[in-house]
Protein backbone atom coordinates (compact mmCIF):
# COMPACT_ATOMS: atom_id res chain seq x y z
CA UNK A 1 0.00 0.00 0.00
CA UNK A 2 1.40 3.38 -1.03
CA UNK A 3 2.11 5.68 1.93
CA UNK A 4 2.50 9.45 1.60
CA UNK A 5 4.19 9.96 4.99
CA UNK A 6 7.36 8.40 6.36
CA UNK A 7 6.87 5.60 8.89
CA UNK A 8 8.51 6.24 12.27
CA UNK A 9 9.86 3.63 14.64
CA UNK A 10 10.38 5.99 17.58
CA UNK A 11 8.64 9.12 18.78
CA UNK A 12 10.33 12.43 18.04
CA UNK A 13 11.03 15.01 20.71
CA UNK A 14 8.52 17.46 19.22
CA UNK A 15 5.69 14.92 19.11
CA UNK A 16 6.47 13.77 22.65
CA UNK A 17 6.18 17.39 23.81
CA UNK A 18 2.84 17.74 22.01
CA UNK A 19 1.61 14.54 23.66
CA UNK A 20 2.43 16.00 27.07
CA UNK A 21 0.48 19.13 26.13
CA UNK A 22 -2.49 17.07 24.98
CA UNK A 23 -2.67 15.13 28.24
CA UNK A 24 -2.39 18.29 30.36
CA UNK A 25 -4.78 20.52 28.38
CA UNK A 26 -8.57 20.56 28.52
CA UNK A 27 -9.86 20.31 24.94
CA UNK A 28 -13.55 20.04 24.08
CA UNK A 29 -14.99 17.93 21.28
CA UNK A 30 -17.74 20.10 19.76
CA UNK A 31 -18.86 17.76 16.99
CA UNK A 32 -17.71 14.90 14.77
CA UNK A 33 -17.34 15.61 11.05
CA UNK A 34 -17.57 12.02 9.97
CA UNK A 35 -15.57 9.15 11.46
CA UNK A 36 -12.18 10.87 11.09
CA UNK A 37 -13.02 14.58 11.28
CA UNK A 38 -13.49 16.48 14.54
CA UNK A 39 -14.27 20.07 15.50
CA UNK A 40 -12.39 20.95 18.70
CA UNK A 41 -12.16 23.92 21.02
CA UNK A 42 -9.40 24.45 23.55
CA UNK A 43 -10.48 25.71 26.96
CA UNK A 44 -9.94 29.44 27.25
CA UNK A 45 -9.64 29.92 23.47
CA UNK A 46 -12.27 31.44 21.18
CA UNK A 47 -11.20 29.79 17.95
CA UNK A 48 -12.55 26.40 16.85
CA UNK A 49 -10.09 23.93 15.31
CA UNK A 50 -10.67 21.20 12.74
CA UNK A 51 -8.69 17.96 12.97
CA UNK A 52 -8.77 15.24 10.32
CA UNK A 53 -7.05 11.87 10.59
CA UNK A 54 -5.54 10.50 7.42
CA UNK A 55 -2.32 10.26 5.48
CA UNK A 56 -1.17 12.78 6.57
CA UNK A 57 -3.07 14.06 9.62
CA UNK A 58 -4.17 17.69 9.38
CA UNK A 59 -5.10 20.44 11.82
CA UNK A 60 -6.00 24.11 11.36
CA UNK A 61 -3.95 25.33 14.34
CA UNK A 62 -0.91 27.59 13.70
CA UNK A 63 1.52 25.09 15.27
CA UNK A 64 0.67 22.34 12.77
CA UNK A 65 0.73 24.77 9.84
CA UNK A 66 4.21 25.91 10.89
CA UNK A 67 5.82 22.61 11.94
CA UNK A 68 3.91 20.04 9.84
CA UNK A 69 4.13 17.68 12.82
CA UNK A 70 1.28 16.12 14.85
CA UNK A 71 0.20 18.95 17.16
CA UNK A 72 -1.41 18.64 20.59
CA UNK A 73 -4.88 18.59 19.01
CA UNK A 74 -4.07 15.60 16.79
CA UNK A 75 -2.39 13.89 19.75
CA UNK A 76 -5.47 14.63 21.88
CA UNK A 77 -7.76 12.89 19.37
CA UNK A 78 -5.51 9.83 19.27
CA UNK A 79 -4.75 9.63 23.02
CA UNK A 80 -8.03 10.86 24.53
CA UNK A 81 -10.71 10.15 21.97
CA UNK A 82 -9.48 6.78 20.71
CA UNK A 83 -7.51 5.78 23.88
CA UNK A 84 -4.27 4.98 22.09
CA UNK A 85 -1.40 4.35 24.51
CA UNK A 86 1.51 6.77 24.16
CA UNK A 87 3.88 3.92 23.36
CA UNK A 88 1.65 2.58 20.57
CA UNK A 89 3.24 2.96 17.16
CA UNK A 90 0.11 4.60 15.71
CA UNK A 91 0.12 7.43 18.29
CA UNK A 92 3.18 9.32 16.99
CA UNK A 93 2.93 8.85 13.22
CA UNK A 94 2.45 11.80 10.86
CA UNK A 95 -0.32 9.89 9.13
CA UNK A 96 -2.16 6.56 9.01
CA UNK A 97 -3.37 4.64 5.97
CA UNK A 98 -6.97 3.44 5.65
CA UNK A 99 -6.37 0.00 7.19
CA UNK A 100 -4.66 1.50 10.24
CA UNK A 101 -7.41 4.10 10.70
CA UNK A 102 -10.02 1.32 10.62
CA UNK A 103 -8.11 -0.47 13.38
CA UNK A 104 -8.16 2.69 15.48
CA UNK A 105 -11.88 3.29 14.84
CA UNK A 106 -12.80 -0.27 15.84
CA UNK A 107 -10.51 -0.23 18.88
CA UNK A 108 -8.42 -3.19 17.79
CA UNK A 109 -5.46 -1.70 19.65
CA UNK A 110 -7.28 -2.25 22.95
CA UNK A 111 -7.44 -5.47 24.90
CA UNK A 112 -10.67 -7.41 25.21
CA UNK A 113 -11.21 -6.23 28.79
CA UNK A 114 -10.79 -2.57 27.76
CA UNK A 115 -13.25 -2.93 24.89
CA UNK A 116 -15.81 -4.48 27.22
CA UNK A 117 -15.48 -1.64 29.72
CA UNK A 118 -15.74 1.06 27.04
CA UNK A 119 -18.67 -0.49 25.19
CA UNK A 120 -21.90 1.12 26.41
CA UNK A 121 -23.95 -1.91 25.41
CA UNK A 122 -22.04 -4.20 27.80
CA UNK A 123 -21.87 -1.96 30.85
CA UNK A 124 -24.25 -2.19 33.73
CA UNK A 125 -26.62 0.54 34.68
CA UNK A 126 -28.65 0.67 31.47
CA UNK A 127 -31.22 3.42 31.88
CA UNK A 128 -34.80 2.40 32.48
CA UNK A 129 -36.87 3.98 29.75
CA UNK A 130 -40.07 5.45 31.01
CA UNK A 131 -43.19 4.40 29.18
CA UNK A 132 -44.94 7.69 29.81
CA UNK A 133 -44.26 11.17 28.44
CA UNK A 134 -40.87 12.79 27.92
CA UNK A 135 -40.64 14.62 31.23
CA UNK A 136 -37.49 15.66 33.05
CA UNK A 137 -36.19 12.69 35.00
CA UNK A 138 -38.02 10.09 32.93
CA UNK A 139 -34.69 8.37 32.18
CA UNK A 140 -32.65 7.03 35.07
CA UNK A 141 -29.18 8.44 35.46
CA UNK A 142 -26.31 6.02 34.92
CA UNK A 143 -24.01 5.48 37.86
CA UNK A 144 -20.56 6.99 37.42
CA UNK A 145 -18.07 4.17 36.95
CA UNK A 146 -14.31 4.28 37.49
CA UNK A 147 -13.44 4.43 33.78
CA UNK A 148 -16.24 6.77 32.63
CA UNK A 149 -15.09 9.83 30.66
CA UNK A 150 -16.80 13.02 29.60
CA UNK A 151 -17.69 12.68 25.89
CA UNK A 152 -16.73 16.32 25.25
CA UNK A 153 -13.39 16.79 27.05
CA UNK A 154 -12.53 13.06 27.26
CA UNK A 155 -11.36 13.45 30.89
CA UNK A 156 -12.16 10.78 33.46
CA UNK A 157 -15.11 11.96 35.53
CA UNK A 158 -14.04 10.67 38.94
CA UNK A 159 -10.45 11.82 38.44
CA UNK A 160 -11.35 15.34 37.26
CA UNK A 161 -13.91 15.80 40.10
CA UNK A 162 -16.00 18.40 38.26
CA UNK A 163 -19.83 18.58 38.66
CA UNK A 164 -21.74 16.53 36.11
CA UNK A 165 -25.18 16.50 34.54
CA UNK A 166 -26.88 13.66 32.65
CA UNK A 167 -29.00 13.12 29.57
CA UNK A 168 -32.59 13.21 30.84
CA UNK A 169 -34.41 12.10 27.67
CA UNK A 170 -32.04 9.66 26.00
CA UNK A 171 -29.05 7.63 27.14
CA UNK A 172 -28.70 8.83 30.75
CA UNK A 173 -24.92 9.28 30.42
CA UNK A 174 -23.01 11.80 32.53
CA UNK A 175 -21.31 14.90 31.10
CA UNK A 176 -19.42 17.74 32.76
CA UNK A 177 -21.75 20.70 33.31
CA UNK A 178 -19.03 23.13 32.22
CA UNK A 179 -18.52 21.15 29.00
CA UNK A 180 -22.26 21.05 28.34
CA UNK A 181 -22.37 24.84 28.59
CA UNK A 182 -19.76 25.15 25.84
CA UNK A 183 -21.64 22.52 23.82
CA UNK A 184 -24.94 24.39 24.30
CA UNK A 185 -23.39 27.71 23.26
CA UNK A 186 -22.07 26.07 20.11
CA UNK A 187 -25.47 24.56 19.30
CA UNK A 188 -27.23 27.86 19.91
CA UNK A 189 -25.29 29.44 17.05
CA UNK A 190 -26.71 26.96 14.54
CA UNK A 191 -30.00 25.79 16.10
CA UNK A 192 -32.31 28.25 17.84
CA UNK A 193 -33.92 25.66 20.10
CA UNK A 194 -34.92 25.67 23.75
CA UNK A 195 -33.48 22.21 24.34
CA UNK A 196 -29.88 20.99 24.24
CA UNK A 197 -29.01 17.86 22.28
CA UNK A 198 -26.96 15.11 23.90
CA UNK A 199 -23.43 14.79 22.43
CA UNK A 200 -23.74 10.99 22.56
CA UNK A 201 -27.24 9.90 21.58
CA UNK A 202 -28.32 13.20 19.92
CA UNK A 203 -31.60 13.12 21.85
CA UNK A 204 -32.80 15.99 24.03
CA UNK A 205 -30.32 16.36 26.90
CA UNK A 206 -32.22 18.98 28.95
CA UNK A 207 -33.75 22.41 28.62
CA UNK A 208 -31.46 25.42 28.34
CA UNK A 209 -33.00 26.92 31.47
CA UNK A 210 -32.21 23.83 33.53
CA UNK A 211 -28.64 23.82 32.24
CA UNK A 212 -28.27 27.51 33.10
CA UNK A 213 -29.52 26.83 36.64
CA UNK A 214 -27.01 24.03 37.01
CA UNK A 215 -24.16 26.26 35.85
CA UNK A 216 -25.24 28.97 38.30
CA UNK A 217 -25.55 26.61 41.28
CA UNK A 218 -22.34 24.69 40.65
CA UNK A 219 -20.40 27.95 41.00
CA UNK A 220 -21.05 27.60 44.75
CA UNK A 221 -19.08 24.33 44.79
CA UNK A 222 -15.84 26.11 43.86
CA UNK A 223 -14.09 27.92 46.70
CA UNK A 224 -11.38 30.56 46.97
CA UNK A 225 -8.89 27.90 48.09
CA UNK A 226 -9.03 26.29 44.64
CA UNK A 227 -8.06 29.58 43.03
CA UNK A 228 -5.00 30.02 45.25
CA UNK A 229 -1.60 29.58 43.68
CA UNK A 230 -0.54 25.91 43.78
CA UNK A 231 2.77 26.75 45.48
CA UNK A 232 0.92 28.06 48.57
CA UNK A 233 0.51 25.16 51.00
CA UNK A 234 -2.80 26.10 52.61
CA UNK A 235 -3.27 25.15 56.25
CA UNK A 236 0.44 24.45 56.82
CA UNK A 237 2.50 26.36 59.41
CA UNK A 238 6.27 26.19 59.71
CA UNK A 239 7.10 24.67 63.11
CA UNK A 240 10.19 26.86 63.40
CA UNK A 241 9.34 30.39 62.20
CA UNK A 242 5.52 29.94 62.49
CA UNK A 243 4.85 31.36 59.02
CA UNK A 244 1.42 30.35 57.69
CA UNK A 245 0.80 29.31 55.00
CA UNK A 246 4.13 28.02 53.74
CA UNK A 247 4.97 29.15 50.20
CA UNK A 248 7.37 27.60 47.72
CA UNK A 249 8.94 24.33 48.82
CA UNK A 250 7.35 22.68 51.84
CA UNK A 251 9.21 20.10 53.93
CA UNK A 252 7.69 17.38 56.09
CA UNK A 253 9.35 15.12 58.62
CA UNK A 254 9.11 11.42 57.76
CA UNK A 255 9.12 10.42 61.43
CA UNK A 256 7.33 13.18 63.34
CA UNK A 257 3.68 13.40 62.40
CA UNK A 258 2.30 16.76 61.28
CA UNK A 259 5.73 18.43 61.41
CA UNK A 260 6.27 20.94 58.59
CA UNK A 261 9.08 23.35 57.74
CA UNK A 262 9.53 26.10 55.19
CA UNK A 263 12.50 26.12 52.81
CA UNK A 264 14.53 28.68 54.80
CA UNK A 265 14.17 26.80 58.09
CA UNK A 266 14.96 23.49 56.41
CA UNK A 267 18.18 24.89 54.94
CA UNK A 268 19.02 26.36 58.35
CA UNK A 269 19.12 22.88 59.86
CA UNK A 270 16.15 23.25 62.21
CA UNK A 271 15.30 19.53 62.13
CA UNK A 272 18.37 17.45 61.27
CA UNK A 273 17.61 14.40 63.38
CA UNK A 274 15.10 12.94 60.90
CA UNK A 275 14.95 12.74 57.08
CA UNK A 276 12.59 15.16 55.35
CA UNK A 277 10.23 14.84 52.41
CA UNK A 278 9.56 17.79 50.11
CA UNK A 279 6.99 18.98 47.61
CA UNK A 280 6.66 22.21 45.61
CA UNK A 281 2.89 22.27 45.00
CA UNK A 282 0.29 21.42 47.59
CA UNK A 283 -1.42 18.71 45.50
CA UNK A 284 1.80 16.92 44.60
CA UNK A 285 3.08 13.78 46.27
CA UNK A 286 5.72 14.02 48.97
CA UNK A 287 9.15 13.06 47.62
CA UNK A 288 12.18 12.16 49.68
CA UNK A 289 14.76 14.93 49.87
CA UNK A 290 17.54 12.35 50.31
CA UNK A 291 17.59 8.88 48.89
CA UNK A 292 19.11 7.33 52.00
CA UNK A 293 16.58 6.33 54.61
CA UNK A 294 16.98 5.50 58.27
CA UNK A 295 16.17 2.31 60.20
CA UNK A 296 16.84 0.20 57.11
CA UNK A 297 13.70 1.38 55.32
CA UNK A 298 13.74 1.98 51.61
CA UNK A 299 12.85 5.41 50.19
CA UNK A 300 9.61 3.95 48.84
CA UNK A 301 8.56 2.77 52.30
CA UNK A 302 9.38 6.16 53.76
CA UNK A 303 7.39 7.87 51.03
CA UNK A 304 4.35 5.75 51.85
CA UNK A 305 4.64 6.54 55.54
CA UNK A 306 4.88 10.29 54.83
CA UNK A 307 1.73 10.30 52.71
CA UNK A 308 -0.26 8.42 55.37
CA UNK A 309 -0.88 11.15 57.96
CA UNK A 310 -4.48 10.45 59.00
CA UNK A 311 -6.78 13.02 60.50
CA UNK A 312 -7.21 12.37 64.24
CA UNK A 313 -10.67 11.13 65.16
CA UNK A 314 -11.08 13.87 67.75
CA UNK A 315 -10.56 16.46 64.99
CA UNK A 316 -12.80 14.66 62.53
CA UNK A 317 -15.80 14.81 64.84
CA UNK A 318 -15.24 18.57 65.22
CA UNK A 319 -15.73 19.27 61.52
CA UNK A 320 -19.28 20.62 61.01
CA UNK A 321 -21.80 18.20 59.58
CA UNK A 322 -25.45 18.88 58.71
CA UNK A 323 -28.31 16.65 57.73
CA UNK A 324 -30.06 17.52 54.49
CA UNK A 325 -33.64 18.53 55.26
CA UNK A 326 -36.54 19.65 53.06
CA UNK A 327 -36.15 23.10 51.48
CA UNK A 328 -32.38 22.96 52.01
CA UNK A 329 -30.31 24.78 49.38
CA UNK A 330 -28.19 21.66 49.09
CA UNK A 331 -31.09 20.16 47.10
CA UNK A 332 -30.75 22.71 44.28
CA UNK A 333 -29.99 21.30 40.84
CA UNK A 334 -26.28 21.00 40.15
CA UNK A 335 -25.16 20.85 43.79
CA UNK A 336 -23.43 17.53 44.39
CA UNK A 337 -20.57 15.82 46.14
CA UNK A 338 -17.45 16.25 44.05
CA UNK A 339 -16.01 12.94 45.22
CA UNK A 340 -18.77 10.55 44.12
CA UNK A 341 -20.46 13.09 41.76
CA UNK A 342 -23.88 12.23 43.21
CA UNK A 343 -26.49 14.77 44.28
CA UNK A 344 -27.20 15.64 47.90
CA UNK A 345 -30.44 13.90 48.94
CA UNK A 346 -32.78 14.14 51.90
CA UNK A 347 -31.48 12.54 55.08
CA UNK A 348 -27.83 12.45 54.00
CA UNK A 349 -25.11 13.99 56.14
CA UNK A 350 -22.96 16.64 54.47
CA UNK A 351 -19.62 17.63 55.99
CA UNK A 352 -17.93 21.02 55.43
CA UNK A 353 -14.14 21.33 55.54
CA UNK A 354 -12.27 24.50 56.64
CA UNK A 355 -11.72 25.33 52.95
CA UNK A 356 -15.56 25.47 52.61
CA UNK A 357 -15.83 22.41 50.35
CA UNK A 358 -18.88 20.26 51.01
CA UNK A 359 -18.97 16.47 50.62
CA UNK A 360 -21.02 13.50 51.71
CA UNK A 361 -19.76 12.57 55.16
CA UNK A 362 -19.36 8.94 54.12
CA UNK A 363 -17.24 9.95 51.12
CA UNK A 364 -14.88 12.44 52.74
CA UNK A 365 -14.49 10.70 56.13
CA UNK A 366 -12.96 7.68 54.43
CA UNK A 367 -10.38 9.91 52.74
CA UNK A 368 -9.62 12.00 55.84
CA UNK A 369 -8.93 8.89 57.90
CA UNK A 370 -6.06 8.21 55.50
CA UNK A 371 -4.87 11.72 54.72
CA UNK A 372 -5.54 14.99 56.54
CA UNK A 373 -5.97 17.16 53.43
CA UNK A 374 -8.89 18.15 51.23
CA UNK A 375 -9.15 15.88 48.16
CA UNK A 376 -9.82 18.88 45.88
CA UNK A 377 -7.41 21.67 46.77
CA UNK A 378 -4.92 19.95 49.12
CA UNK A 379 -5.83 22.16 52.11
CA UNK A 380 -4.25 20.64 55.25
CA UNK A 381 -7.16 20.26 57.66
CA UNK A 382 -5.10 19.50 60.79
CA UNK A 383 -1.95 21.26 61.95
CA UNK A 384 -1.14 21.09 65.69
CA UNK A 385 0.14 24.68 65.66
CA UNK A 386 -3.19 26.15 64.55
CA UNK A 387 -5.57 23.59 66.00
CA UNK A 388 -6.28 23.19 69.68
CA UNK A 389 -9.41 21.81 71.34
CA UNK A 390 -10.15 23.80 74.48
CA UNK A 391 -12.56 21.39 76.09
CA UNK A 392 -11.80 17.71 75.66
CA UNK A 393 -15.07 16.67 77.19
CA UNK A 394 -17.04 18.52 74.51
CA UNK A 395 -14.86 18.53 71.37
CA UNK A 396 -17.69 19.65 69.07
CA UNK A 397 -17.59 23.35 69.97
CA UNK A 398 -17.83 25.22 66.67
CA UNK A 399 -15.69 28.22 67.63
CA UNK A 400 -12.58 26.18 68.41
CA UNK A 401 -13.06 23.48 65.83
CA UNK A 402 -13.98 25.44 62.73
CA UNK A 403 -11.21 28.02 62.84
CA UNK A 404 -8.58 26.11 64.84
CA UNK A 405 -7.99 29.06 67.13
CA UNK A 406 -5.92 28.69 70.25
CA UNK A 407 -7.74 28.78 73.54
CA UNK A 408 -7.36 32.17 75.21
CA UNK A 409 -7.08 32.32 78.99
CA UNK A 410 -10.09 33.72 80.76
CA UNK A 411 -9.69 37.39 81.59
CA UNK A 412 -10.87 38.95 84.82
CA UNK A 413 -13.66 41.23 83.75
CA UNK A 414 -15.08 43.82 86.13
CA UNK A 415 -18.58 43.34 84.84
CA UNK A 416 -18.48 39.78 86.17
CA UNK A 417 -18.25 41.15 89.70
CA UNK A 418 -21.30 42.78 91.27
CA UNK A 419 -20.59 45.14 94.16
CA UNK A 420 -23.46 47.13 95.64
CA UNK A 421 -23.16 50.84 94.96
CA UNK A 422 -20.55 50.48 92.19
CA UNK A 423 -21.53 50.65 88.51
CA UNK A 424 -20.40 47.93 86.12
CA UNK A 425 -17.40 48.97 84.06
CA UNK A 426 -16.50 48.06 80.49
CA UNK A 427 -13.52 45.70 80.47
CA UNK A 428 -12.40 46.98 77.08
CA UNK A 429 -12.07 50.59 78.34
CA UNK A 430 -8.72 51.64 79.71
CA UNK A 431 -9.19 52.50 83.40
CA UNK A 432 -6.65 54.92 84.89
CA UNK A 433 -4.74 53.56 87.89
CA UNK A 434 -6.19 56.32 90.09
CA UNK A 435 -9.73 55.02 89.52
CA UNK A 436 -9.23 51.26 89.91
CA UNK A 437 -11.68 49.83 92.44
CA UNK A 438 -10.48 47.00 94.69
CA UNK A 439 -12.13 45.09 97.49
CA UNK A 440 -10.85 45.43 101.06
CA UNK A 441 -11.05 41.94 102.57
CA UNK A 442 -11.37 43.43 106.08
CA UNK A 443 -14.36 45.59 105.21
CA UNK A 444 -17.62 45.13 103.45
CA UNK A 445 -17.29 48.03 100.99
CA UNK A 446 -15.00 48.99 98.11
CA UNK A 447 -11.90 51.08 98.56
CA UNK A 448 -10.64 53.54 95.92
CA UNK A 449 -6.84 53.38 95.42
CA UNK A 450 -6.83 57.03 94.36
CA UNK A 451 -7.85 58.12 97.84
CA UNK A 452 -6.07 57.71 101.17
CA UNK A 453 -7.39 55.29 103.73
CA UNK A 454 -8.12 58.10 106.17
CA UNK A 455 -10.56 59.93 103.92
Amino acid sequence: MFRKTTWRNTVSQAVSFHQDQALNTTILLLTSLGPTGFLLKEEGEDRNLKVCLGDPHTCTCPVFIREKEPCKHICWVLLRKFKLPREHEYSFQSGLVERQILEVLHGLHQTKVQRTENDPSTTSGTPNQSGSGREAGSVCRKAVQAEDVCPICQEELLEKKLPVSYCRFGCGNNVHISCMKVWADYQKLSHKEETVKCPLCREDFSSRKLLQDQVKNTAKLFTAAERERPERHLGVSCHSCRICPVSGKCYKCTVCSYFFLCEDCSKGGCHQQHPLAVRTKRKEKWLMEEENGSDGNSPADLLNSVAADPLPERVLVCLPSVRVRPWSRLLDVGLQCRICLQDFNLGQHVRTLPCQHKFHSDCVDTILRKSSCCPLDGFIVYDPLTWRITDRKSPSKPASCLHGERAKPAENKLQDLFVPGVGLRNSNAQVPPSQVVILDPSKNFPVDEGRSQGE
